[in-house]
């Protein structure tokens, strides 16, 4: 799997830089550029606007249909990597969208799209996204399903899209689109107008969805952070038993926590609370370098000792509210006496205890 970059230029991608799904290893997913303008919406459950006011990283409220360079990039992929499969991703398709957008998409050589659907009832399309264009995607889907392949996402919130699911996916089936992803909306502190799914609320979902999915036979995808939150998620490897040759703790979020206690029984795992963001927020990706010295503070002081921290909370070379990998890893092991590494995925860690003399 790959990403074409802003530069022209193919990066390796690991299913964890995208929704964790298993996908088919010929994808490459075109992005938004810095030169895509505004989604168009003001979503309810955006994530860019219920970040904290210390947040470093910021991102523009972008969408991939909103770049002009689009084509550009979609036809420079068709015509060098003929045997790749394109995606374009990151859109709601309120702006950039219409007939004609669809044709000059698909001569640019257009696989695939995925598209921030989140319902198929126009009005409450409209309210959840705070735009007054969100209701057009609607009328356009039959023909959007019927030039590519089509994913639907949708970001289940209560009282818009949780309690009709199983018509929003019919509907979607009869359009043609031929998957749909369901993702539990995350909300911060910063959040006031959306509540977390309740567990009755996700069980009703899960069983509705794949009951229609296959009364209709569309995909439907129930992504690893929807199993984590029913403490369904697992991974087809381990148990590891092993214990290593010198204090070593897993850090991870909450959500992944049961699962990598399962896979490493040897070894203390530790569960990092995001304070930083709050409310339901339990992803190893959002962890942040305050949680994760908190947390640390909190273990025993050693000669020379291992951490494992996830590497998605690196965004580049620094977490999310401000701390470079180099002050991070170095303020562990100056005040605490360990050594820190970091894994994309667990089935890292063996070969990292090994790299490093701990087993």
């Amino acid at each position: 799997m790959y990403e074409f970059t802003e530069d022209f230029k193919l990066r390796k991608l690991t299913k964890y830089e995208l929704d964790g799904v298993d996908e088919r290893e010929d994808l490459v997913v075109i992005p938004p550029s810095s030169k895509a303008g505004p989604c168009g919406s003001y979503c309810l459950f955006c994530y860019l606007r219920q970040n904290p006011p210390e947040m470093i990283y910021r991102v523009s409220f972008h969408d991939t249909l909103n770049d002009p360079e689009l084509e550009k990039r979609i036809a420079h992929v068709n015509e060098h990597y003929p045997e790749l499969w394109i995606r374009v991703t990151d859109t709601a398709g309120n702006v950039g969208l219409d007939e004609m957008r669809v044709e000059s998409l698909y001569k640019a050589g257009l696989d695939e799209i995925q598209i921030s659907v989140h319902t198929t009832k126009k009005k409450k399309r409209i309210a959840l996204m705070r735009s007054p264009l969100a209701g057009k995607l609607i009328d356009l889907l039959p023909l959007l399903a019927n030039t590519f392949r089509v994913i639907a996402d949708i970001i289940l919130t209560p009282g818009y899209n949780v309690d009709d699911i199983g018509e929003i996916i019919g509907d979607l089936a009869s359009m043609e689109v031929a998957e749909v992803r369901l993702f539990p909306v995350g909300v911060t502190r910063y959040n006031r107008d959306v509540r977390p799914l309740t567990r009755e609320e996700l069980v009703f979902v899960k069983e509705t969805a794949l009951d229609v999915g296959n009364e209709t036979g569309i995909e439907v995808v129930i992504p690893p952070i929807f199993k984590a939150l029913l403490g369904e998620f697992r991974l087809e490897i381990g148990p590891f038993d092993f214990k290593p040759s010198m204090p070593t703790y897993i850090l991870t979020g909450e959500l992944a926590y049961p699962e990598l206690k399962r896979i490493f029984p040897r070894i203390p795992v530790v569960a990092v609370r995001n304070e930083f963001f709050g409310g339901n927020i339990g992803t190893a990706g959002l962890l942040t370098g305050r949680d994760v010295l908190r947390t640390v503070e909190k273990l025993p002081d050693v000669d020379l000792g291992l951490i494992l921290l996830p590497e998605l909370m690196f965004h580049g070379d620094k977490t999310l509210d401000g701390f470079t990998r180099e002050e991070l890893l170095s303020r562990i092991l100056l005040e605490k006496g360990y050594m820190v590494e970091s894994a994309l995925e667990p089935g890292e860690i063996p070969k990292i205890l090994e790299s490093v003399g701990a087993v």
